[in-house]
């Protein structure tokens, strides 16, 4: 079986793919030439599960093909939940006027590791979620999944977003540093991908 994760990000399928039981194929936009010049699907959800279905259903009416698609964010609680699915936007909100590029983690985290020192709430507490939605001819199946942690200074190489930023609980190293299989082992996005594998 093929399966289309809904993401330009070859590392994104990669991980995917290692979590994979054996028969499944999974392949991102880059690999899908129907998938060019396409333009991105507007991801307006409220939810990580709304901008996770968006995706997949606008992929799979476009290619035809089963698509997964993802939506995952860090949620900090002592910013009231931010940034959440709103990290192109939070900076603005919180902040007014800084000059952050928040696709760029190593302008956007130190940043809000600032705000959560001013905000005078002493927790470090965030939670990192996972929501994936799978969309073919036949089904629609959704899950959300969850890892608690603490946010902390930057530490590991930097792999995906706010890897070097967090901590899971037990754990004293940053998702940065750990293997690649121990986070898979402890991370939502392989219980969400489980669930939804479950689920068909």
């Amino acid at each position: 079986m093929k399966i289309v994760f809904a993401s330009w990000n070859p590392k994104k399928a990669v991980e995917i793919q290692r979590m994979a039981p054996e028969g499944i194929q999974v392949v991102c936009l880059k690999d899908i030439p129907e998938a060019v010049n396409v333009p991105q699907a507007e991801e307006n959800g409220t939810t990580f599960v709304e901008n996770a279905t968006i995706k997949a259903k606008y992929w799979a009416e476009k290619l035809n093909m089963p698509v997964l698609a993802e939506d995952s964010g860090i949620e900090i609680h002592a910013l009231n939940g931010y940034p959440g699915v709103y990290t192109k936007r939070c900076i603005e909100k919180l902040r007014p006027g800084a000059n952050v590029n928040a696709d760029k983690p190593d302008e956007l985290y130190p940043v809000l590791l600032e705000l959560m020192a001013e905000s005078g709430n002493a927790t470090t507490k965030a939670q990192w979620v996972s929501a994936m939605a799978f969309i073919d001819s036949k089904k629609e199946v959704f899950a959300t999944e969850y890892l608690l942690g603490d946010m902390c200074p930057c530490a590991g190489e930097r792999e995906f977003g706010f890897d070097q930023y967090f901590k899971p609980i037990g754990f004293d190293k940053t998702l940065s540093e750990l293997s690649p299989e121990e986070k898979d082992n402890i991370g939502p996005r392989k219980r969400a991908f489980e669930s939804i594998l479950g689920q068909l």
